[in-house]
């Protein structure tokens, strides 16, 4: 089956696999459902809308999160518009692919953004954590290209084959569980797509 679902990431842990300690993270998913389906004939390509954290107020519907996904027809037989995507999306599912955005980390020197080594760090040493060199003298510019200081991290992160390890249930909520570390903050919405 392809398509998607949307997860909240949670904490990493371990588990012994084979003899060996893996680290896992758990992914709560999230209560969602089919907002509606894109058509070639209508929109121009095929897609599932899907929305979460659904709220009515005066008659009017909004969701937390509206992510589309591409799709087969076996999901779509699967979830009709208006139906609640559950963890049976994933029952047969070995690998994913995931996205995400990464943690923000700020405006940040070179030595932490681009892991330049800086200069010595002895007593008297005016050197310490400084760029340096900047290139040729003429012309008389920074080229384009060189490491500075600057922003740091909100990079959109997309993590192909990911194994898929187990799926479990705790106070009515499913967590995936997925190999190695996956990118963003804690309770950050991710997409995990099924191809």
């Amino acid at each position: 089956m392809k398509g998607g679902i949307l997860c909240k990431k949670k904490e990493m842990t371990r588990l012994w696999i084979d003899d060996k300690m893996v680290p896992v993270t758990l992914l709560a998913l999230e209560p969602q459902e089919v907002i509606r389906y894109k058509t070639d004939e209508k929109d121009g390509y095929n897609a599932v809308v899907v929305g979460t954290n659904k709220k009515t107020k005066n008659d009017k519907t909004s969701y937390g999160s509206v992510i589309e996904f591409a799709h087969d027809q076996a999901f779509a037989d699967a979830f009709a518009q208006g139906a609640t995507i559950t963890s049976d999306i994933l029952s047969d599912v070995a690998s994913v692919t995931i996205k995400g955005v990464s943690k923000g980390k700020g405006f940040q020197g070179g030595m932490k953004r681009f892991n330049l080594s800086g200069g010595e760090q002895t007593h008297g040493s005016k050197f310490h954590r400084w760029i340096g060199s900047m290139g040729n003298r003429k012309p008389r510019r920074v080229q384009k290209g060189h490491p500075h200081a600057g922003h740091m991290g909100t990079d959109a992160i997309t993590l192909h084959n990911v194994a898929v390890l187990d799926m479990v249930t705790h106070d009515n909520t499913s967590f995936l569980i997925v190999k190695g570390s996956i990118p963003g903050a804690y309770n950050s919405t991710l997409q995990v797509v099924i191809k």
